[in-house]
């Protein structure tokens, strides 16, 4: 059997994997990766994107197609039945999102559900001449000090492929054989006891909401059922509904009859519907005790699992691969010490345990009707600011002055360009150009000085971004710097090394921060 070479196999194409390798594809880093559903996945789930993940997709050019999926969508609304007149506001998303409307050039939030978001990164890993393998599942895996070596096998013909990969990135989803065959253990509640039910049908439902647009929700509540129609494609529909075994119900219960009876008396009307499959299902909330193991990364709900009720899950999961991404790809073109790699664990491991503990809190969590057993406990709901970008960074990979707080993660009040934080937004040529868009695939350094001075000091790999005089105002009123101070920018947007005023030897120090960062003494572009 022929061994096939790739710098980085990935395993598994949701959001986590395919996000994992359109970013390394971004930085120049070849990939493969596998996975042993036949096909893209058709069925929406993880249906919003923050502002920070939407970010991320704007940084690979692929925010007009984004932004198309999710134009004519409205909120989740309410109602007695489908077919009724009466309609309310399922959640106050406004209220829920208050006050993060500046911080980000990106909406808040925005609907584009896995269905819509897979075949976007696909094709635009393909077109950058990637390689996704449908059908193909991971046989065997060995890792050794140099790489790992994988088998793989073509699940429809048989055929096996023996794969070499310097690293391997495991997004093969909340119940990870890698992460099993590596005896990585997990801690959280796991398995959570509310129990739904997925019921895919096709219909013509939408001739009763046409108003609410493509990709808006309908929860029904009557004294016959409740349920929320969530739409896939066209006349294909989702409703899912729950059960309680704790009162004598079960999954079992859910025949085509039954299924079809409920949809029914949830559009308050006959119409004619065909159910394609129902599918049961529970929640999980368990994280990875490490987020590495040798050459293995843990992306996505195989590293962190978490109920979809807070704008977690893909989020979290697209979030993480960006983290990684321009560390592996640091590392395989030599501009950094392998050491780098172990600043994923320390920085997204705080983020994920954090994210999948107030996955459980919030408005959304409180409107199910569930049995919680005892023990069943949550910790005390944070604010979105916190969630979805207020926190802070602490590795190796971030230079600070200030000792850690020692808080998991360490959350932050505001983003002032605090190192381990999320660079501050500040529009930049009159509303066109938003300093996260000065941001690449090379650490940048942005500065309101025009002297010069850090233009001299950069080393090769470092992009000196000043800020036009017309925007230094802003600038400096966003980050409390000086007007010759800088702010140091990894490739994923956060904050590496902060300089109030310029240092005296400003090339030294630079130097310095870089070797710091990379482990590598002549810095990353040497």
């Amino acid at each position: 059997m022929t061994t096939h070479r790739t710098p980085v196999l990935i395993v598994g194409a949701g959001a986590a994997g395919l996000a994992t390798a359109a970013l390394l594809a971004k930085h120049r880093v070849e990939s493969l990766v596998v996975e042993k559903r036949p096909e893209l996945f058709l069925y929406p789930k993880a249906r919003n994107l923050s502002f920070r993940t939407l970010e991320i997709l704007r940084g690979l050019g692929l925010s007009d197609e984004v932004h198309a999926v999710g134009a004519q969508t409205s909120d989740m609304v309410i109602k007695p039945a489908l077919n009724s007149s009466e309609e309310l506001p399922a959640l106050d998303i406004g209220a829920i999102f208050a006050g993060l409307d500046d911080l980000s050039p990106e909406p808040v939030i925005q609907y584009c559900p896995q269905s819509r978001l897979e075949p976007i990164l696909l094709r635009h890993i393909r077109n950058r001449g990637g390689e996704v393998r449908y059908g193909t599942e991971l046989v065997s895996l060995d890792q050794d000090a140099s790489g790992v070596s994988a088998v793989l096998r073509d699940i429809a013909s048989g055929q096996r492929t023996a794969i070499r990969a310097d690293y391997l990135v495991a997004a093969d989803g909340v119940h990870s054989s890698i992460r099993n065959t590596l005896n990585v253990d997990t801690a959280g509640l796991d398995t959570l006891p509310i129990y739904v039910v997925f019921i895919y049908f096709r219909g013509p439902w939408l001739q009763f909401v046409p108003h609410l647009g493509d990709g808006a929700s309908v929860q029904v509540k009557n004294t016959g059922v409740d349920g929320i129609f969530v739409p896939a494609d066209s006349d294909l529909c989702l409703f899912i509904t729950t059960y309680f075994p704790q009162r004598g119900q079960s999954a079992e219960q859910f025949t085509e009859q039954r299924c079809r009876d409920l949809i029914l008396a949830a559009v308050g009307e006959p119409i004619d519907i065909e159910i394609i499959d129902v599918a049961p299902w529970q929640p999980h909330q368990r994280v990875a005790a490490s987020f590495l193991c040798g050459r293995t990364f843990f992306v996505g709900d195989s590293a962190h699992a978490m109920p979809p009720f807070r704008a977690g899950g893909a989020n979290v999961a697209i979030q993480s691969a960006d983290n990684l991404a321009w560390k592996l790809a640091a590392v395989l073109q030599g501009r950094a010490d392998p050491a780098l790699l172990a600043t994923y664990h320390d920085e997204r491991h705080p983020v994920g345990v954090f994210s999948s503990r107030q996955s459980l809190t919030g408005p959304i969590l409180a409107t199910l009707d569930f049995d919680a057993p005892s023990g069943f406990d949550v910790d005390e709901e944070q604010s979105m600011f916190a969630l979805l970008a207020g926190y802070r960074y602490r590795s190796t990979a971030v230079i600070a002055d200030t000792p850690p707080s020692g808080a998991q993660p360490e959350l932050v009040t505001e983003l002032r360009g605090q190192p381990g934080t999320r660079m501050p937004h500040v529009w930049l040529q009159g509303g066109r150009v938003s300093t996260l868009d000065l941001v690449g695939t090379e650490c940048a350094l942005l500065t309101s000085d025009d002297t010069g001075s850090w233009h001299r000091a950069a080393p090769e790999g470092v992009a000196v971004q000043t800020i036009p005089a017309n925007d230094r105002p802003a600038w400096l009123a966003a980050t409390y710097l000086q007007t010759d101070g800088a702010l140091l920018i990894r490739p994923d947007a956060f904050v590496a090394w902060r300089a109030e005023t310029l240092p005296p030897d400003p090339a030294a120090t630079l130097s310095g921060v870089l070797a710091d960062i990379f482990g590598i003494r002549s810095g990353p572009g040497r």
